[in-house]
C-alpha cells in the first residue's frame, strides 16, 4: 500500500465519523462530500478511473447538491444539547470495536490465502473500462438504470412540490366572505 492510500483512507474515516458526529446537518453534509471525494481518490489509486470520475460527478456532485438543497429548504438548526454520558460513550466505542474486530478477522483471512500475483492479475484482467461498463449498463442493466433515473425525478418533483406548498398563501376570493370589491 502506498502512502497516498493511507492518507486517503484516514481522510475517509475521519470524514465518515464527522458525518455522524456533527450536530449541525450542514456540517454533516459537507463532511459527506469530503468522504465521497476521498473514496473517489481511492478508486483512482486502484486504477478504476471510471468509478472515480462517476463518484465525483454523480455522488459528490449531483446527489450532494440535492441533499444540500433539501437541507437549505428545510432550514434545519443544529441539535441543542443532550449530553451523552461517558459510560454510554465508552460502551458504544467498545461495542463498535468488538464488531470491527469480529468482521476484520474473517476478511483478512480471505485475502491472506491469495498470493499477490493473483490479485494483480485479477485487477488487470477485469474489464472496468468505460466501453465494458457502458455495454453492460445499456444492455443487461437497462431497466435498473432507467428506474434509478425515475427515482431521482420523483425526488426532484417532491422537493419542488414541498417548496411550492410552503410559499402558497391563501388569498381570499373576490366577493367571498363579505369582501369589498
Amino acid at each position: 500500500m502506498s502512502f497516498m492510500e493511507f492518507v486517503l483512507a484516514a481522510i475517509g474515516i475521519a470524514s465518515a465519523i464527522g458525518v455522524v458526529g456533527f450536530r449541525n446537518p450542514l456540517s454533516s453534509a459537507f463532511s459527506l462530500i469530503v468522504h465521497l471525494l476521498a473514496i473517489a481518490g481511492l478508486y483512482a489509486l486502484l486504477g478504476a478511473h471510471f468509478l472515480a470520475v462517476s463518484q465525483v460527478v454523480v455522488y459528490a456532485g449531483a446527489i450532494m447538491v440535492l441533499v444540500l438543497f433539501v437541507l437549505m429548504l428545510l432550514n434545519l438548526k443544529s441539535e441543542s444539547g443532550r449530553r451523552i454520558g461517558i459510560v454510554r460513550s465508552a460502551l458504544t466505542v467498545g461495542i463498535g470495536l468488538v464488531i470491527f474486530l469480529s468482521i476484520s478477522a474473517p476478511m483478512l483471512a480471505q485475502f491472506a490465502d491469495l498470493p499477490q500475483a493473483t490479485l494483480e492479475q485479477n485487477i488487470k484482467s477485469s474489464e472496468g473500462g468505460v466501453k465494458a461498463i457502458g455495454e453492460l449498463l445499456y444492455s443487461q442493466y437497462m431497466v435498473q438504470f432507467e428506474l434509478s433515473s425515475l427515482v431521482l425525478l420523483v425526488g426532484v418533483v417532491g422537493a419542488v412540490m414541498l417548496a411550492k406548498r410552503k410559499n402558497v398563501q391563501l388569498m381570499p376570493r373576490e366577493g367571498g366572505m363579505g369582501g369589498v370589491k
